[in-house]
């Protein structure tokens, strides 16, 4: 499980990819958070653990793919990800962690994706709606970044 104390922030990104190194160098100047950074290209996230990031994500583990890099995925058989169950996915995203759609941010009870380090840098980490949540918790509505 990847649990937060109150005022942290887990980012989650791979070093492999441009986008990820941009956006961990602005996620480390926040100083509202104590930054937890963990770099998939070394250190591997459990079958559990990205279910659960899916759960806080609210989507399924077909989104956790990065749309970027799905061409890997599918390979000669685009058919193939369609075919596969829940539990197959988690399994290859484990072995293939540059597959996982990067960065992600766990603040609180929800994970945030972002498209690029520019998408990050024009959200806060409130995330549209989320301070309109009733279920949302204190973190979790905190003010922008």
């Amino acid at each position: 499980m990847i649990e937060n104390e109150p005022n942290e922030l887990t980012f989650i990104y791979h070093s492999d990819k441009n986008d990820d190194k941009k956006a961990r160098a602005f996620i480390e100047t926040i100083q509202t958070y104590k930054v937890k950074t963990l770099d998939l290209k070394k250190e591997a996230l459990t079958e559990t653990q990205l279910a659960e990031i899916a759960t806080k994500m609210n989507v399924n583990v077909k989104a956790l793919i990065d749309p970027t890099y799905k061409d890997r995925f599918e390979s000669s058989n685009p058919k193939m990800m369609n075919g596969m169950s829940d539990n197959d996915l988690l399994i290859t995203l484990k072995h293939e962690p540059i597959l996982l759609n990067t960065p992600i941010t766990i603040i609180g009870k929800k994970a945030y994706t972002y498209a690029s380090a520019y998408d990050l840098l024009n959200k806060n980490t409130t995330t549209e709606g989320v301070e309109r949540n009733a279920d949302a918790n204190k973190e979790e509505k905190r003010t922008p970044l």
